[in-house]
């Protein structure tokens, strides 16, 4: 019996293992690809490195759960279209000894979640944003990015194109103090010039027309003014910007005892604390997804009877993204109604785990 589940469970440790390396590598690839753009404008390659190791954990949080699903899923499909599972109930083996390897995996997979959700990936992305901070702070141009807005102060600037310190297809919006849009400016190039020691950069414009809102029209609806210039000049603190992310007070960066310490904070100061408790929540429920995964896994496996692995991911991305569409769902609910959010991330963990135990129980059964 040992020697069953000594099979059973390396075959579904070597997949999993196989699983995470590969999705953990194709999601990677959008960092790969951002680290080979800063270094070209001169970033550090040690930096870019530790860099791309602080975002693993942050990975592995996601693609741990995913791997286990597709482990699972294949593993036992594989050995239901093999006639594997015949043999061993033909032989007297229960279907819990059969799945006992898989269960014991869920366990170990939502532990280390746990650790990765409440711990390591928050830690990780608070060093790795300071890290970037950092970067930007000592060259500045790392902070440009093609087809990306950057935000500084007072300001929200996209850049469609970038050779060197030379910038295209230039929009710079304007922005009052409530973020509100007063100004835009466009211009098919400009030229970026770095001042270190006074800690700003000078934006360089060419050919720039500038739509302003009139101050001297009445209420809401400002008259637009235009102006063209063949050339103009605007300096943008980057120092400032970077000095005032206040990254140690943003829940993402918070481990769990700093994030329930903060909920205990914003209770004692009478602030609503519900978008605390959906972020504790959901790292929770994510905690949990692979035990989760593992439980409704294995019945698809066993039930589908074939060995393509087509067809073991397909379903494995059908459940997760059923599942991941709940996050998604209470993100956009957090600002609204942050308790309904609550409820929502633990929708289909409870959907999975009893569902995956009422199947089980009756392929016992049979």
């Amino acid at each position: 019996m040992f020697i069953l589940n000594q099979y059973i469970a390396r075959k579904l440790f070597l997949t999993t293992l196989a699983a995470t390396g590969v999705l953990t590598f194709v999601v990677l690839i959008g960092a790969l690809i951002k680290a080979a753009t800063l270094l070209s404008k001169g970033v550090p390659v040690g930096a870019l490195g530790m860099l791309i190791l602080l975002t693993i954990p942050t990975l592995l949080k996601y693609t741990l759960p995913f791997a286990l699903l597709c482990a699972v899923i294949l593993v036992f499909s594989r050995l239901a279209a093999d006639n594997e599972l015949t043999a061993m109930r033909a032989s007297g083996v229960g279907v819990w000894q059969i799945v006992s390897p898989a269960l014991l995996l869920g366990v170990l997979g939502s532990l280390l979640s746990f650790y990765l959700q409440m711990t390591a990936a928050p830690r990780c992305r608070m060093q790795m944003d300071a890290l970037v901070a950092d970067a930007g702070a000592s060259n500045p141009l790392a902070l440009i990015e093609e087809g990306r807005f950057i935000e500084l102060p007072g300001y929200m600037i996209y850049v469609g194109g970038q050779n060197g310190n030379r910038l295209y297809d230039l929009h710079v919006y304007g922005l009052d103090r409530g973020g509100k849009v007063i100004q835009d400016i466009t211009a098919q190039k400009g030229e970026v010039r770095v001042h270190e020691e006074q800690g700003f950069i000078e934006l360089v414009l060419a050919d720039a027309v500038i739509v302003a809102s009139d101050p001297a029209s009445p209420g809401d609806s400002k008259k637009l003014q235009h102006v063209a210039g063949k050339s103009m000049s605007f300096p943008l603190n980057y120092r400032d910007q970077l000095n005032s992310r206040g990254l140690s007070l943003k829940p993402k960066y918070l481990d769990s005892s700093a994030l329930v310490g903060l909920v205990h904070a914003y209770q004692e100061r009478g602030w609503d604390p519900e978008p605390l408790y959906l972020e504790l929540h959901k790292r929770m429920a994510m905690a949990l997804s692979p035990f989760a995964f593992v439980l409704i896994g294995i019945p698809f496996g066993i039930r589908s009877r074939r060995s393509e692995a087509a067809v073991g991911l397909l379903l494995s991305l059908l459940l997760a993204t059923f599942f991941f569409a709940f996050l998604m769902l209470a993100d956009q609910l957090k600002n609204q109604i942050p308790a309904q959010g609550q409820i929502l991330v633990w929708i289909p963990n409870i959907l999975y785990q009893v569902g995956g135990l009422i199947a089980l129980v009756r392929l016992a059964r049979h």
